[in-house]
């Protein structure tokens, strides 16, 4: 018996074409959502920083890759060394626990790959609540159509299913 293995296509998406759903996560964060992968656990983001913005302090579960387009930002905990500039790459491990600070003079562009989930905490260090691949799309979707933005397509991984083989 022989088995045919279809070679899935690689998808193209146009971000100019993708709206921006506006105070996503907290207040002054704007994200377009390229990628939410629920069965393999990640998400891809393009996120846009109002001059200014704070998220809250979370502790990610997964590894995550950022890459700086416009604008700057750091982590709180870091200092203003690890100043991150258009151009700036950076990796952050699994267990990483940070308060993500945007310029306060310009708006601040960057790409993230977030893998697992990230937990949320506030100012005294209490769990408030989580974002993953599942939570983060269903928001996306929610608050896009809440502006009245017509919904994107974006990447959502693989479907389960059972295997002959």
């Amino acid at each position: 018996m022989t088995t045919t293995v279809e070679i899935p296509l690689a998808l193209t998406m146009q971000t100019r074409d993708i709206p921006w759903a506006r105070d996503i996560l907290a207040p002054g964060l704007s994200i377009q959502l390229l990628v939410a992968d629920i069965e393999g656990g990640f998400l891809v983001a393009n996120t846009r920083f109002a001059p200014g913005t704070v998220l809250p302090t979370h502790l990610h579960t997964g590894a995550v890759h950022g890459y700086t387009t416009k604008g700057s930002w750091h982590y709180r905990e870091y200092g203003e060394e690890s100043l991150n500039t258009p151009g700036s790459y950076i990796y952050e491990p699994a267990g990483s626990t940070h308060t993500l600070v945007s310029s306060t003079t310009e708006e601040t562009e960057a790409l993230f790959i977030i893998h697992g989930a990230f937990l949320n905490y506030d100012a005294e260090g209490n769990y408030v609540g989580h974002f993953d691949a599942a939570v983060t799309r269903k928001l996306y979707v929610e608050i896009l159509e809440q502006q009245g933005d017509e919904l994107p397509d974006f990447v959502v991984g693989g479907n389960c299913t059972y295997s002959k083989h």
